[in-house]
């Protein structure tokens, strides 16, 4: 039996566009509970059909973080390089967001894995890439309208932005879980 075979599955009698626009898609689908009530469930998909990426880019002793405002949580937010593309490969989309974000143009990259990010809600898989910068960082955001603020933390400080809450990005403290798993950070 496979994971979508599942007689405890929740399944789909009706997909639901409720809303689109150049980012996402928003479903209300129509369900079937396995007791056979019915009921709905909201479901975000990333309209760019390649995967999404989160970088961990690391240069010596320091890691390469970037303050974004986030809009749902009505204030900025310090995390890893991240983002959504066209393209089928993650290595390729973390190249580009890189450069972007952090403005750091080329890194040599390794595929840690792939997360689900908010698998209750989100219908994305994002890879996690490690990419280690061997030119000292001096690059600058290439879009200020996303990215604010960067900086190049020495990374025996990130425990203490960790435990103190001021790096609480779900996507970077799982990136960073997968990291230290694979013996990528210290």
């Amino acid at each position: 039996m496979t994971d979508t075979e599942h007689t405890d599955a929740i399944r789909r009698t009706r997909e639901v566009l409720a809303y689109r626009n150049s980012f996402v898609d928003v479903y209300d689908d129509e369900v079937a509970f396995p007791s056979g009530t019915a009921g709905h469930y909201l479901r975000i998909r990333h309209r760019d059909e390649g995967l999404g990426v989160v970088i961990i880019p690391v240069h010596d002793d320091l890691i390469g973080l970037v303050r974004t405002y986030r809009y749902p949580l009505g204030r900025p937010q310090w995390g890893l390089p991240r983002g959504f593309s066209q393209s089928a490969d993650p290595l390729v989309t973390a190249r580009a967001e890189l450069h972007e974000e952090l403005g750091v143009p080329d890194a040599e990259f390794e595929l840690l894995g792939t997360m689900t990010p908010d698998s209750g809600l989100l219908a994305s898989t994002v890879a996690i890439v490690h990419a280690t910068v061997r030119d000292t960082p001096s690059g600058t955001p290439l879009l200020p309208d996303e990215v604010t603020e960067t900086r190049w933390l020495p990374l025996p400080d990130l425990r203490h932005w960790i435990t103190t809450g001021h790096l609480d990005d779900g996507m970077t403290l799982a990136a960073l879980t997968l990291a230290q798993a694979h013996g990528r950070l210290p």
